[in-house]
């Protein structure tokens, strides 16, 4: 996988780290990225959810519209990825689970 460490990628990255609300988060993303690239966003993480609650591909596709190279894809970075997806997944189980 390519190094994407830079200057640049470490602002922009501290920059979103500032974002306070969901508000502001979809007030920034709407900005840098075009609708395309956010709803691929959300159907891969839409996916990682599905595949971390064991769903099998055939239901993976049917629910989130994913096509099988995404889900395939979204598995992959699950599996042997460098985490992200599984720290986001824990935090965001963790989240739910807080408050119920």
């Amino acid at each position: 996988m390519a190094d994407l460490h830079s200057d640049t990628a470490d602002a922009l990255f501290e920059a979103i780290l500032s974002l306070r609300s969901k508000e502001e988060c979809y007030a920034f993303f709407e900005d840098l990225c075009t609708v395309g690239e956010l709803q691929a966003m959300f159907q891969r993480y839409h996916v990682a959810r599905l595949l971390r609650a064991g769903l099998v591909y055939s239901e993976v596709g049917r629910l989130s519209g994913a096509s099988s190279a995404t889900i395939s894809r979204v598995n992959r970075c699950l599996q042997y990825g460098s985490g992200g997806y599984r720290m986001l997944l824990d935090r965001a189980n963790e989240n739910t689970e807080s408050k119920e």
